[in-house]
């Protein structure tokens, strides 16, 4: 993909296609790198998009930037929005895996 057409999907949430093969759901954000003099874009997984958006509003940039991914837009092959009721269902079905999880522990 090119900046232009990453623009469109910055900060909403979809499904990320990778060169590398990865196929992975969350957000792209980008921010201005002022050393460089330019735009950058970082992957935030969905299973780190809560601790990322606590981290943003505490202004936490550590922990921000732990939790984000430089991406080089070339490397992004495609990205599908997903709806709303789509990501609830997601969180749903991740909420109920982790109990899960934690029951059989």
């Amino acid at each position: 993909m090119n900046t232009i057409e990453v623009q469109d999907f910055i900060h909403v949430y979809s499904m990320f296609s990778f060169r590398d093969g990865r196929k992975l759901p969350g957000i792209i954000v980008n921010k201005y790198n002022v050393a460089n003099a330019r735009v950058e874009y970082f992957f935030i997984n969905q299973n780190d998009m809560s601790a990322y958006r606590n981290a943003f509003d505490a202004y936490d940039k550590e922990t921000c930037a732990r939790l984000c991914q430089l991406v080089k837009v070339e490397d992004i092959l495609n990205i599908r929005p997903v709806s709303l009721a789509d990501y609830k269902m997601t969180m749903q079905l991740l909420s109920e895996r982790t109990q899960q999880l934690n029951a059989i522990r």
